[in-house]
């Protein structure tokens, strides 16, 4: 669209003030790239918004070493681009590689590690993989569990995300396990099963790109 378009003019002039300023390997040219590499995944420019964001990535790795948070940050939008364009083979291996990235760097029990291991139980389950899906978000819910100011709403999502697998795996029990814990972290918030849709195959809204872009974009 034409906002995208000038969005992207405005972005490549400041990469370029940039590299003018401080040089090509700097790390404000590499939030110049990241930001270009964002608006370029918006217009659906996949190639080049890797190529934007290995980039990126090459000049963070270089000034801040393999284990950083800003790091992990460009691994998680490159994975989102490849599963956008249906590539669940390279989109494991960067959301993984997220993942080892955030946990040596965050910690277990981070926000980051949970938004990271919820998508990699996202694509297991688009591959049909409903064992590891549901070990993902297992694992999603025990960090949520221990995160200060736990979200009720996030975890009644989650169960209810799990309650959806075993239904695809056909296991009623435990599903009926999910669902209920469900409803329970819903009543505790002054919620419904009105409020949450309970039964069927839907993923709850995840956000593309990692949150810490989303100014970017």
């Amino acid at each position: 669209t034409r906002s995208y378009a000038k969005a992207l003019d405005v972005y490549q002039e400041t990469l370029r003030i940039r590299r003018d300023a401080y040089g090509e390997d700097n790390l404000e040219v590499a939030a110049s790239l990241n930001s270009i590499g964002l608006v370029l995944f918006k217009m659906e420019l996949h190639e080049m918004a890797l190529q934007s964001f290995f980039h990126s990535l090459e000049i963070r790795r270089k000034n801040l070493g393999h284990i950083h948070r800003d790091v992990a940050v460009i691994l998680y939008n490159i994975a989102t681009v490849y599963l956008e364009t249906g590539d669940e083979d390279d989109a494991l291996q960067y959301y993984e590689e997220t993942l080892r990235v955030e946990k040596a760097s965050l910690g277990l029990s981070h926000r980051d590690v949970l938004l990271t291991i919820q998508h990699i139980g996202q694509v297991h389950q688009q591959r049909g993989e409903i064992d590891k899906a549901l070990s993902y978000f297992h694992e999603s819910i025990r960090i949520q569990q221990e995160l200060p100011n736990r979200d009720n709403c996030h975890l009644a999502q989650t169960w209810n995300q799990i309650g959806n697998l075993y239904l695809q795996r056909g296991d009623a029990a435990n599903m009926m396990t999910a669902y209920t814990e469900t409803l329970r972290m819903l009543h505790a918030i002054g919620k419904s099963e009105r409020d949450l849709n309970i039964c069927g195959f839907n993923f709850y809204g995840m956000s593309k790109m990692h949150p810490e872009c989303a100014a970017c974009a």
